[in-house]
């Protein structure tokens, strides 16, 4: 995974986020849509998951 990627956390996470850096085991990510109440957060890099339709 790098930074600008498209993620899932697990598997079956149906909300996508983008990854917007990446340490040796967190990574931060923030939701792809507006919603009121959205942030940037970490995450485990092992808890996620890349994107697909």
């Amino acid at each position: 995974m790098e930074v600008g990627d498209l993620v899932r956390i697990g598997t079956n996470g149906v909300s996508q986020f983008t990854i917007l850096e990446i340490d040796d085991t967190t990574a931060g990510i923030e939701p792809t849509l507006d919603a009121p109440g959205a942030y940037p957060f970490s995450m485990r890099l092992v808890d996620l998951s890349p994107w697909t339709e």
